[in-house]
């Protein structure tokens, strides 16, 4: 199932050149500073395009040795799951106790959504869970995307009683193949949007994100996914709420 995963997300980076392909990245923050980190890759224009669209229905057979391929899944993997999970460290492992990977496939509903779920008890925790899930290798099952954007490993943030922050990523210099396959990758990316949505547990008084838009207890930040991928995109700031 991880092949699958990997193998729908290249036939993503695929799409692009002829479609829509945007990341949805959103936090949902309780009062009591726990909440939930979600991101959400939709690749359901795939199903409106009929080469890629047999492309990819081939290629699936051939994965799982089928004849007769059902385009309707959904499919769940628990990370604490997965055989790199056995030697995590006891809080290691709680930290990612509830994170998950969903695979929601429908060609009758004309959906292909692979979302990333990652529950916290507090918001700083998302640094932590980033670390591990890089040590689980969970950006090599989600594609590699983004040098780890779609783990959570690129996002950090910090509370201090009603303001939020996003604090910036440090920057990793690359190995030779990483850099070669974000090379490839971005030959592919085009108009590529990245969206970060913040859920706030009361109104939004001020937010200091360059380009964010507030719409109530809301705020919306959004970047070119090249510039996400490059580290120019200007995500980092305050958000005050009552």
């Amino acid at each position: 199932m991880k092949k699958m995963f990997a193998l729908l997300l290249g036939f993503g980076l695929l799409f692009t050149t002829t479609g829509c392909f945007d990341i949805v990245e959103e936090i949902f923050l309780n009062k009591n500073g726990s909440g939930k980190y979600l991101v959400t890759m939709d690749m359901s224009a795939m199903f409106s395009d009929p080469f890629m669209k047999s492309m990819m229905e081939e290629s699936l057979k051939e994965e799982t040795g089928a004849t007769e391929l059902s385009m309707e899944k959904d499919t769940t993997i628990f990370f604490r799951d997965v055989p790199e999970a056995a030697d995590l460290s006891a809080a290691e492992r709680q930290l990612i106790q509830n994170a998950l990977m969903k695979l929601t496939m429908s060609e009758e509903k004309g959906q292909m959504l692979i979302r990333m779920e990652l529950p916290f008890n507090k918001i700083e925790d998302i640094n932590k869970i980033g670390q591990v899930m890089d040590k689980i290798g969970a950006s090599q099952q989600m594609g590699g995307l983004g040098g780890g954007m779609m783990t959570g490993s690129t996002a950090l943030f910090a509370m201090k009683k009603n303001t939020l922050t996003r604090l910036p990523a440090p920057k990793a210099a690359p190995s030779e193949d990483e850099d070669e396959s974000m090379e490839m990758m971005k030959m592919f990316l085009g108009e590529a949007k990245y969206t970060t949505v913040y859920h706030l547990p009361g109104k939004v008084r001020k937010a200091g994100i360059p380009g964010a838009k507030v719409e109530g207890d809301k705020v919306t930040v959004s970047a070119s996914l090249l510039d996400m991928m490059d580290g120019k995109a200007k995500i980092e700031g305050d958000i005050r709420f009552k």
